[in-house]
Parts: structure tokens; sequence; C-alpha cells
């Protein structure tokens, strides 16, 4: 039986690029993938959506699944509610009761947010963006961005990263998230304990919601392990998928 295929859902202002030195430790090990890029990250004129991004991910997990893969879905921080969004009637079980081949058959939640159906991300802040977000107009900027997402890395590699982060459309603060996947597809939450983005606190709650303390994992890194510990993020992300 074949590996799954794994399909990268990112988060707010990063490239596809950040996953590489994950995908390829993955693709080492038997395990295909794709990171496709969200329409609002970079976006100009800086209008997209949540609809946008969740549309966009959803074509792509439904081009996977009619070739016949088992998807996994692995979303980081923003990619969460894009994902949740995303998944919607696309579980393995609901394509074989219509008839269809292929599905998703897991949501692995890296440091994201797991919103309730008619959250927004705004609304779940207290409507008050964070402190090191900078919102010019319809831009939202990641302020000191390598201190906040990437502080357990080489400065050089954070200078790296800072340079190549885009901005976000402030649309997507306020869309809301429309499907729960962890109500009908298994999910799993990996909590980030040096997290500076999304404190651990936070993503103890979200990682309450996965239906059992044996659906979550732990990491001793910073809000983007991808960039930190490739390797240990590849092992924990077996664990989760392999259960």
């Amino acid at each position: 039986m074949s590996n799954p295929t794994i399909v990268f859902s990112l988060g707010a202002w990063v490239i596809p690029a950040v996953f590489d030195a994950t995908r390829a430790r993955l693709n080492a090990a038997g395990y295909p993938s794709e990171c496709p890029p969200h329409p609002s990250i970079g976006a100009e004129p800086p209008v997209k959506t949540l609809s946008d991004d969740a549309i966009s991910l959803r074509e792509v997990l439904i081009r996977l699944a009619d070739d016949g893969r088992d998807i996994v879905v692995v979303a980081h921080s923003y990619g969460g509610i894009v994902a949740s969004c995303a998944v919607d009637g696309l579980s393995k079980q609901d394509r074989v009761r219509e008839g269809k081949v292929g599905g998703i058959i897991r949501v692995v939640y890296l440091a994201a947010f797991t919103l309730d159906k008619g959250q927004s991300l705004l609304g779940m802040l207290g409507g008050n963006y964070l402190p090191w977000m900078k919102v010019e107009g319809d831009y939202v900027l990641a302020d000191g961005v390598g201190e906040v997402g990437w502080h357990d890395i080489f400065f050089d590699q954070q200078e790296k990263w800072n340079s190549l982060t885009l901005h976000t459309s402030r649309a997507v603060f306020s869309g809301e998230s429309t499907y729960e996947p962890w109500q009908e597809i298994p999910c799993a939450y990996i909590i980030c304990e040096e997290d500076r983005a999304l404190p651990p606190s936070f993503q103890e709650l979200f990682a309450s919601k996965m239906g059992g303390p044996e659906n979550t994992y732990r990491l001793p890194s910073s809000h983007s392990p991808f960039l930190s510990m490739p390797d240990r993020l590849v092992d924990v992300l077996k664990k989760s998928i392999e259960v």
C-alpha cells in the first residue's frame, strides 16, 4: 500500500519554499507532497479573501483525490483556517459514498488556528491585530517576523526568511471559518512549545478539539519547526499519519 500524499496549507506571509527541507525529507521517506501558495499572500492589489485561499487549496485537493490519492493535509498557522474550509466534503469516506476515488484521510494542524464554524481570525483575537502585525490599508505585514516566527534558527537564516516574507491581504483576517473537520475527519495537532507567534496556551485549546491527548504531539520549537528542526517535524508527522 502506497503512502498518502501530504498537502501543506501555508500560514500567512510565507512562501512555499519554507517547507522545502521538510518536503525533501518526506520524499526520501516515500511520502509525496505538494505545497501550493495562497492567493492572498503577496496579492496585488491586496484584496484576496479567505474564500479565495480555500478555493485555491480545494482545487489542489480535488485534483489529487480524482487521481486516486489518499491525502493528509498539514495545516500551519493561518493555513489551519484555510484547510478547515477547503476540506469540507472531501474526506475519503464522503467520496467513497459518492462512488469516487481518493480523498482526505487525516488533517494535521501544526501550531494552527482551529476555529469554530462562523468564527474569524480577527474575531478570535478580540477584534485586535497582534502587536507584531503591521496594518497599512489593505496590507498586513509581519513586523519583526524573525523574532516572532523563527527565533530558533541562525541569524543569517532568519535574515534570509525575513527577506522572503510577503504581505497578506487584510480581508483574510475577517473571513469566517465554514467547517470543523475534527467533527468528521480524523485530526491531530502538533503544539510548538516555544512559539512566540501563537502562544502554546492557545494551541492547547485548539488541540483539545482533536478528540483526545493521543492526537496531540509536541515539538520544542518556534512557530516554524519546518525551518528549525525539519527532521524532528518529519518524525512527528509520520507518527501522526501512521496511527
